[in-house]
């Protein structure tokens, strides 16, 4: 709780794009780094499988 407040202040302060214009986003930023990784074909390969893995083990219980 104490490291919450600690850092309370620095999560409120609005960070920049890199053109200084619109506010950070972190939503944007996460679909921005999800949209690189899908053009990688390893990536959905292994995204696939980790999908496979995970419900085949739901599926089993």
């Amino acid at each position: 709780m104490a490291r919450r407040l600690a850092n309370k202040g620095r999560r409120s302060v609005p960070k920049t794009t890199e053109l200084g214009r619109r506010k950070y986003s972190s939503k944007t930023e996460k679909i921005n780094e999800y949209q690189k990784r899908i053009r990688d074909e390893n990536y959905l390969d292994f995204a696939i499988e980790k999908i496979a893995a995970e419900l085949t083990h739901f599926l089993l219980k």
